[in-house]
């Protein structure tokens, strides 16, 4: 017979009617306790396993960047905290659809890197493809905001993903079963080398049964994006630039009037009546056999029944562990 490990206790304070702690309460258990307004105490307690030298290799391109487990369990707490629990949370995820990005199990050893931290949340409806746009469109998201619960609320997560090996290379990783440096994200590379081959923007006809790699390379090859990646020396810098871009263009969607407003604001079918969140950054796969990191760009809620965007991402930063 299979035997598990019980799941450690999770410190607990007792929040009084006026929003401070009550001195004294701190207790630790298996869930909230009752009855009380109990809120769980955010900490770093999270079993990251990666050496020192990993991250701060990691940091020489993105000196923000924290374990994306941490940033799991940290999230969790912190919209917990709110009053908005992960188990009652739809996720969407836009991360590129590589099966380095797949989530990772307790007891599987995939090739996945998405964390275990996120894994209570809701779903994920998976809304990105290629580079991790929001590939899915209005369509997606207004699919997404209807598979809410009754009760529950949305969190949307729009992620590209790069690539840092342990000896510093960037855009590419050893994967499993590989001896050899592998790109990530091979489709970011792709589109980099057409823009750098071609003039002008691309044409839809020309990739045939290719839509999405048509579609980043298009942004990619705008007049200000293309004269961006060229500044940038060599294939690693280019990449950091147009994963940057790409983000970026993918944020812009999200928060714009036809993105998750239109989905889950005053103009939603199901969502009209959630709060929703949106947390925008970039995914950093790592070698085989280490754990992910995430740079956090932007968090922001959008509150029921509105169309304004709030921004909580100083707060929000702030607490991430380090």
């Amino acid at each position: 017979m299979r035997s598990y490990n019980r799941k450690p206790k999770k410190p607990f304070v007792l929040r009084k009617p006026d929003g401070t702690i009550a001195a004294g309460t701190l207790t630790f258990a298996f869930r909230n306790p009752k009855p009380g307004d109990w809120i769980e105490v955010i900490n770093e307690d999270t079993d990251f396993r990666n050496p020192t030298s990993y991250t701060n290799t990691v940091r020489v391109t993105y000196p923000n960047a924290v374990s994306a487990q941490a940033f799991g369990e940290y999230t969790k707490k912190f919209l917990k905290n709110l009053g908005y629990p992960a188990s009652d949370t739809l996720m969407s995820l836009s991360v590129c659809s590589d099966d380095i990005n797949a989530p990772m199990f307790v007891d599987e050893a995939n090739l996945g890197q998405h964390p275990l931290s996120l894994n209570e949340y809701l779903g994920p409806f998976i809304s990105g493809g290629l580079a991790g746009y929001p590939h899915t469109g209005v369509t997606g998201l207004g699919a997404y905001a209807s598979h809410v619960t009754d009760t529950g609320n949305l969190f949307v997560m729009n992620m590209p993903h790069i690539g840092i090996s342990s000896n510093g290379t960037v855009g590419s990783i050893i994967r499993k079963g590989q001896t050899t440096q592998n790109t990530s994200c091979g489709a970011v590379l792709a589109a980099i080398g057409w823009v750098g081959a071609n003039a002008g923007l691309p044409v839809q006809a020309n990739f045939a049964d290719d839509y999405q790699q048509f579609f980043i390379t298009d942004i990619l090859a705008s007049v200000t994006n293309r004269a961006l990646i060229a500044a940038a020396t060599g294939n690693p810098a280019k990449m950091v630039v147009a994963t940057e871009i790409l983000r970026a263009a993918g944020q812009t969607f999200l928060l714009g009037a036809t993105g998750i407003r239109s989905a889950a604001g005053t103009n939603a079918i199901n969502g009209s009546t959630r709060d929703t969140f949106f947390m925008s950054g970039t995914f950093i796969n790592v070698d085989h056999g280490y754990e992910a990191y995430i740079d956090v760009v932007s968090f922001q809620k959008l509150p029921k029944g509105t169309t304004t965007w709030v921004d909580l991402t100083t707060t929000f930063k702030a607490g991430l562990p380090k």
